[in-house]
C-alpha cells in the first residue's frame, strides 16, 4: 500500500487533518466528488488535530466533536471530510495509518 497523505485544513479555531490514500486519489475524487466515493479516498473516517489545535505536526489525536462542530457546524463526518479534502491542502506523506484508528 502506498503512503497515506495528511490533508490539512486551516480552521478559524482549530486546524484539522484527515488521512487520504494519495494525492492522486484525492485529485480524482475532486473531479466528481461524491460522498459515496469517500471510502476509496480516505484511510479512516475520522478527523484529527494535534495537542495544541494548531498546525499539522505534533501528537495527533482524534478531534473532539466540539472542535469539529465549531469549524463546520452540525454536519455528518462524511460531509466534513469532503469539505476538508476540497478546502484543505496536502501536507505530508506518512507511513500507512495504523489500523488501530479504525
Amino acid at each position: 500500500m502506498s503512503s497515506a497523505v495528511k490533508y490539512f485544513y486551516k480552521g478559524k479555531e482549530t486546524d484539522l487533518i484527515v488521512f487520504a490514500t494519495s494525492i492522486e486519489d484525492v485529485n480524482e475524487y475532486l473531479k466528481e466528488p461524491s460522498i459515496g466515493k469517500l471510502s476509496q479516498v480516505v484511510e479512516v473516517f475520522k478527523v484529527f488535530s494535534n495537542d495544541q489545535g494548531s498546525g499539522a505536526e505534533g501528537n495527533l489525536g482524534e478531534a473532539s466533536k466540539a472542535q469539529v462542530q465549531n469549524e463546520f457546524g452540525r454536519k455528518k463526518i462524511e460531509e466534513i471530510i469532503d469539505l476538508i479534502l476540497k478546502e484543505g491542502k496536502p501536507n505530508a506523506s506518512v507511513g500507512q495509518v495504523k489500523k488501530s484508528f479504525n
